[in-house]
Formats: C-alpha cells, sequence, structure tokens
C-alpha cells in the first residue's frame, strides 16, 4: 500500500490508504457491469496541508474489515500524527469513512447538515435495523452500529454546513447529494491547479465509461448519476485532479470520451 503525495499548488496533499475490503459484484454495478462474484474494493482518504491547516477528508474504516484501519501508520509515514490534523472533513457517513474519526480529538469535524440530520435521525436507524434502507440485510446492522459508535459521540463538535463552504483557505466543502441524502465533495485550489475529490460519488472505474450505472448503496438513483456527471463535467472543464475513496490509483484524471468519461490514474507518481 503507498502513499501518494501529491502537489496542488502551493498544497501538498497526500491520498492515504486505509486498505481494503471484499464486496459481492453484484453490490457495486448492475447486472451489465460484468463483476464477479468478489471484487476487491481498496479505501482511501486525502489529507491536504495549506500549511495553515491540515484537513483530513474523510477517516477510513477502523476495525471494519481485516485489512482495514491502515490510516493512521500511513498518516505516520507520511510525518503526521492524528493529533497535528486541524479539521476532518466526511464527505458522507458510511462506515468505511467515520470508522477511525475518534482519533482525531484536536480537530474540528465538518459534514453537511443533511447528512449528519439524516444518519442521526430515529426513523433512519429504525429502517436500518428492520434491514428497509437498503434491502442488504445485515450491512444495515453494521451502518446503524456505526453511526452509535463512531458519529454520535462525536456531535459536540460537528460543525454542520448547508451550502458551499471554506473549511480552510483553498479548500471548499460542498454539497454533492445522491449517494447519500448529504454526501458532499471538496474541492482543493491553490494557485493555477485543483483537485477534487469526489467521496463515493464513484465507486467503480466502470462508472467513467458507463456513468448512469449505480450501486446498491446509492439511496438516491437518479441523482447520484445527475451528481456524477456534473463532477466530472466540472473535472474534465477545468482540467482539475480528480480523487475518489474507492477508485484504484486513489488520484488521477477524468478525461472525456465521446458521451462518458475515461479514468487515467496518477500511476503513483510522486509517491513516498
Amino acid at each position: 500500500m503507498i502513499t501518494q503525495r501529491i502537489r496542488v499548488g502551493d498544497y501538498d496533499c497526500w491520498a492515504l490508504p486505509d486498505g481494503d475490503l471484499i464486496y459481492p459484484g453484484s453490490m457495486l454495478l448492475p447486472p451489465e457491469g460484468n463483476l464477479p462474484s468478489e471484487v476487491l474494493v481498496p479505501y482511501t482518504a486525502l489529507l491536504v496541508d495549506t500549511g495553515a491547516a491540515k484537513v483530513l477528508v474523510d477517516t477510513g474504516a477502523g476495525a471494519l474489515g481485516p485489512a482495514t484501519g491502515k490510516l493512521i501508520g500511513n498518516l505516520a509515514a507520511s510525518g503526521f500524527a492524528p493529533e497535528d490534523v486541524d479539521v476532518v472533513v466526511l464527505s458522507h457517513a458510511h462506515p468505511d469513512h467515520i470508522g477511525d474519526l475518534s482519533h482525531f480529538r484536536n480537530a474540528v469535524v465538518t459534514m453537511t447538515t443533511a447528512e449528519f440530520s439524516f444518519w442521526m435521525a430515529g426513523e433512519t436507524d429504525a429502517r436500518l435495523r428492520a434491514n428497509e434502507l437498503y434491502g442488504i440485510g445485515a450491512l444495515e446492522h453494521l451502518m446503524a452500529d456505526s453511526i452509535r459508535d463512531h458519529l454520535a459521540p462525536a456531535k459536540d463538535r460537528i460543525e454542520l454546513i448547508d451550502g458551499p463552504t471554506e473549511v480552510a483557505s483553498g479548500v471548499l466543502l460542498f454539497p454533492a447529494a445522491g449517494h447519500t441524502p448529504g454526501h458532499a465533495a471538496v474541492l482543493v485550489s491553490s494557485g493555477r491547479q485543483q483537485l477534487l475529490y469526489v467521496g463515493d460519488a464513484l465507486i467503480h472505474p466502470a462508472q467513467f465509461e458507463n456513468p448512469a450505472w449505480i450501486s446498491a448503496f446509492d439511496l438516491a438513483p437518479t441523482q447520484t448519476v445527475e451528481t456524477r456527471k456534473a463532477l466530472l463535467d466540472r473535472a474534465v472543464a477545468d482540467r482539475c485532479m480528480l480523487a475518489a475513496f474507492h477508485l484504484p490509483g486513489a488520484v488521477g484524471f477524468a478525461e472525456r470520451r465521446q458521451s462518458s468519461y475515461r479514468w487515467q490514474p496518477l500511476c503513483g507518481v510522486g509517491t513516498v
């Protein structure tokens, strides 16, 4: 597992691997995606060092699986400790994004109001406990437990946003809903360079060529596709780097290909 160091203008960014987990292929793409029965899915968070502030986008899965929970070690390998992080941004509150939240006790935690309110609602918990939110069985109980164990204890230090908000100089958090009701993306800007972190708006490379393909985890399919296309169009138009939590290679570029797109990873350039 390699930690990537990426320069964005005057800012240093690190793609921090947290490990990986095996998913049923049928949960990731529709049948026409022709995925095998099991797919190894990478988890990669993003650290942004502006000089004045260190912003961590998503905290990884913690002890979710046998090969997850590598983020803290990779943070150390990049020269940082959890107490160095000033701001934690949560793209959304799925278990693989909030599992190590408790390690960052000195940080302000930021997420959208819509996301926090949805997952903290009693109705959402009840639907998860009854396997009625996604229809994916025991994974829904895991989601409910994760909210209880990781998000709820941090509620007193969470700052909620309702629209595009600069959480540090040049680090813009903005709503990108669909995957979850309050899913958010992050745009890092310095000088003439930008990096767009799209969270789980894209979870598999096949969705570049087939942006209408959704997963079992997309709560609002139509909105997910609209958001995905808007983010891809922005990345292509501005020629900014693109990062996502589950994409192999973690950081790269989106390229236009007729009516669809193409994923071009950086292939390890600038790794440490």
